[in-house]
């Protein structure tokens, strides 16, 4: 897989989404937070194929994004680099990528390119020009008591908001924040495709759903994967660098108090789980692939778990 420097490999593997197998193979869609593209591969055998690599973004800001570009008081200002994408999604022939929307970790900068959202037609094997908006920033300036953690920096301290993992249900878009994390809580906000991505630059109008879940103290969401009933297998791990365990959760956003964990990751030294993606759901059990960051090619298992 596609690392920042060429011919070497991506070591910060963040998101990945497949599309129902044709033929026994599925076509997934990779995204390596330092990089301007994401990366089709082809799951076959249990062996990861590369494929080609999709640009999302150029070297300036999109004139034709919907929404505007937003303006976000992180403790540094810095230019339009990296997607930095963090999320990716399958629904209805698309595919979607969510760059992270926070600070960056190390330096606290606003660089504006990574508080884009992408919408990818897949049809006919075939992928389209990436569609871009900016209204992600409109849902979590809105989204209730997470609001005032936009803009913050990536600490323990400030405990400022971003994203790190997206599903896509329906006409709803979910959005995983690592953090903030309260109370031993974490959240999802979500909101309309069809608004996200409605022509023109108007701010998105409609009110965000916010939803709170116990997750554990100290932990956040890293991706997020969804079931055929529209229920979400949430990966959790820490909300910054804490020491805490990654698991999997079942989540019914319409009960976010029931949420239930089908079991924790053993731990792999050096290794964060940031992608999850659902292979197969049969007669109870999920064949679930989960992808690491700091590992080379993203050092992806398959693991079974129970359904309840």
């Amino acid at each position: 897989l596609t690392g920042k420097k060429p011919r070497k490999p991506a070591k910060d593997i963040s998101g990945i989404a497949c599309r129902p197998p044709a033929g026994g193979d599925y076509r997934c869609l990779l995204i390596n937070d330092e990089n301007k593209a994401a990366q089709f591969a082809t799951l076959k055998q249990g062996a990861i194929i590369p494929g080609p690599s999709l640009p999302l973004v150029k070297d300036s800001a999109p004139a034709t994004a919907s929404g505007r570009q937003p303006a976000i008081g992180c403790p540094q200002q810095g230019d339009f680099e990296d997607f930095d994408g963090e999320g990716v999604a399958f629904a209805d022939r698309h595919f979607y990528v969510v760059g992270s929307h926070g600070c960056s970790r190390r330096s606290g900068e606003y660089r504006p390119s990574s508080f884009l959202l992408a919408r990818i037609a897949a049809g006919n094997g075939e992928a389209g020009t990436p569609e871009l908006s900016w209204r992600v920033s409109d849902l979590l300036g809105a989204a209730g008591e997470v609001a005032p953690f936009v803009g913050k920096a990536l600490d323990d301290k400030s405990n400022g908001l971003n994203i790190e993992g997206l599903a896509v249900v329906g006409d709803r878009l979910w959005l995983g924040l690592r953090a903030p994390s309260l109370d031993g809580r974490a959240f999802l906000v979500g909101g309309s495709v069809a608004e996200l991505f409605k022509p023109g630059s108007e701010p998105a109008a409609g009110k965000p759903q916010l939803v709170p879940f116990p997750a554990g103290t100290q932990r956040g969401v890293r991706d997020l994967a969804p079931l055929a009933d529209g229920r979400l297998l949430v990966l959790v791990g820490p909300a910054q660098e804490q020491d805490v365990p990654y698991a999997i959760l079942l989540l019914d956003t319409a009960d976010p108090a029931a949420v239930r964990e089908l079991g924790q990751l053993p731990r792999r030294k050096d290794a964060k789980a940031e992608a999850l993606a659902v292979l197969a759901q049969e007669r109870g059990e999920l064949r679930v692939l989960v992808g690491y960051d700091s590992v080379k090619n993203g050092g992806f298992e398959e693991y079974r778990l129970k359904l309840p």
